[in-house]
């Protein structure tokens, strides 16, 4: 509506809003904003046990006016002016509500909203269920829960007697005993888990700490052979234990100038020939052992023995000879430069020269074999040149 005075103005009335808030006196106009209902949801509740929630609205002109429907749960209010639900709840189950928040303006501004509020079963009697507790290893990590039912959360643990193998401590929130043993044996102690209803239950539990495995030496025997006067190196191995490892000979003896170090490297440069057998024992890092035999070959220095010339061939005639050799490390790989003549062929691990001369082939030629051992550092090599006459 609009209002004249007696000079001809039109003018129009504005309402003043004014709030007394802390002492202090605020006045708007009539844009309050858009009011609003924040909460997004409501707190499980449980039976028994004391329950409070608020509900929180914005916008609009305070104070507020708060109503639900239908009804909240049995034994729980709602103090319209705040908000607020409390009480303890007797009846377990999910109800849907909806909210309405009015706010002072004229006329008031009114929005709603639709929330769930469930209500728990009381939780049942607190009730510790391990009865026992896995073994563990010394030096291996250990983790195990100690595990419950019922109660109200949140629950509290302790040991109080006995004691946990050393250094494995349970944690206060959670149950879990965890670390990594150091000691063997068997140790009692009995566990004791708080509600924050004040229930307390304990139980008697025990855990053994056993030893590992004990190691397992793993090289084959005989060891991979060596050559004398050249350099050899062969590393023992081992599974299971508790590294770190030590290496000893405890029978018999290493091959001449040839010596085994505590880390299990065979080494050195053999100055005889011959085979030797010996005992290999391995101590891990808590004195269990593990014995082991071996033998170690020594041969002489690789040497082709054939000498030259080699028996003749004939064109057309089937071809049959043998290279030999002596010392080195079996097995041997043989080869030749340049090719043998057409249709003669050298089996490269026997040292054979076999086949039938072709048309053609006669002649005398001089090619280099070479013979290649298995020694396990450097692999020895020896070279010859050999002459073959073909005959026609």
């Amino acid at each position: 509506m609009r209002h004249g005075n007696s000079s001809g103005h039109i003018f129009y009335p504005v309402t003043l809003l004014c709030i007394y808030v802390l002492g202090l006196i605020g006045c708007a106009g009539g844009d309050e904003g858009s009011l609003t209902i924040t909460t997004s949801s409501l707190p499980d509740g449980t039976v028994s046990k004391s329950y409070s929630a608020e509900l929180i609205g914005s916008g609009g002109l305070p104070p507020y006016t708060w109503s639900v429907t239908p009804a909240l749960p049995a034994n729980l209010s709602f103090n319209t002016q705040r908000g607020e639900i409390t009480g303890t709840p007797v009846t377990a189950g999910t109800t849907t509500l909806t909210f309405t928040l009015l706010d002072s303006l004229s006329p008031p501004q009114a929005v709603q909203k639709t929330l769930t509020l469930t209500i728990n079963p009381p939780p049942g009697p607190l009730s510790i269920i391990t009865i026992s507790l896995p073994n563990g290893t010394v030096t291996q990590a250990y983790n195990q829960p100690v595990q419950t039912t019922g109660g109200t959360p949140p629950l509290t643990w302790s040991i109080v007697s006995g004691n946990l193998p050393p250094p494995l401590v349970i944690n206060p929130m959670t149950g879990v005993i965890s670390g990594t043993p150091t000691a063997t044996g068997t140790f009692s102690f009995t566990v004791q888990v708080a509600d924050s209803a004040g229930q307390v239950v304990t139980r008697a539990l025990s855990i053994t700490i056993n030893l590992p495995a004990p190691p397992t030496i793993t090289t084959s025997s005989p060891l991979p052979g060596g050559t004398v006067n050249q350099p050899y190196s062969e590393t023992l191995t081992a599974t299971g234990g508790t590294p770190p490892f030590a290496w000893t000979v405890s029978a018999g003896s290493l091959p001449t100038n040839l010596t085994l170090s505590m880390s299990g490297t065979i080494s050195g440069s053999p100055t005889n020939t011959g085979t030797s057998n010996f005992t290999v024992k391995v101590t891990d890092a808590l004195s269990q052992t593990a014995t082991k035999a071996f033998s170690l070959t020594i041969s002489a220095v690789l040497t082709i023995t054939t000498n030259s010339p080699l028996p003749n061939a004939k064109v057309g005639n089937s071809y049959n000879t043998t290279l030999q050799r002596s010392g080195g490390v079996a097995p041997f790989t043989w080869s030749v430069t340049p090719a043998l003549p057409p249709n003669l062929n050298l089996d490269p691990s026997t040292g054979v020269i076999s086949g039938t001369p072709a048309a053609g082939t006669a002649g005398t030629s001089t090619r280099t074999f070479t013979v290649q051992d298995s020694s396990t550092s450097i692999p020895q090599t020896a070279s010859k040149m050999l002459s073959l006459t073909i005959n026609p």
